[in-house]
């Protein structure tokens, strides 16, 4: 799916090992992913609240704030912004399916909208 998403590592560029990926409990991950809402331009309030580089200008603002106030010894004090695709993976197996039929998984039919 096309459109603005923004990843955020905790402590240095990586990808998580098979067994994160594959492991639903696993909480060795080494990032979060935020992509923006499928349908965010069906209303004007809908999509100013959904506008993801918004979030990405505070989320700067914020981590460079908290820098500031309590830096790490050793760390240089700033934050990396690299624009590029981010890859989403799609898993099939018995957890997907699981998950999916539990209503927990990603890419779920929600009403009449699917994403």
């Amino acid at each position: 799916r096309e459109g603005e998403g923004l990843r955020i590592f905790w402590d240095q560029v990586r990808e998580p090992t098979f067994l994160s990926r594959w492991n639903p409990w696993s909480t060795d991950l080494p990032y979060a992913t935020f992509t923006e809402h499928p349908v965010k331009n069906s209303s004007e309030r809908f999509a100013t609240i959904c506008q993801i580089s918004a979030f990405t200008a505070q989320l700067v603002l914020a981590v460079q704030n908290a820098q500031r106030k309590d830096p790490v010894p050793g760390r240089t004090a700033g934050v990396v912004m690299v624009n590029e695709p981010i890859p989403i993976e799609t898993y099939a197996g018995l957890m997907a399916f699981l998950g999916n039929r539990n209503k927990l998984g990603y890419s779920l039919a929600r009403g009449f909208v699917g994403f």
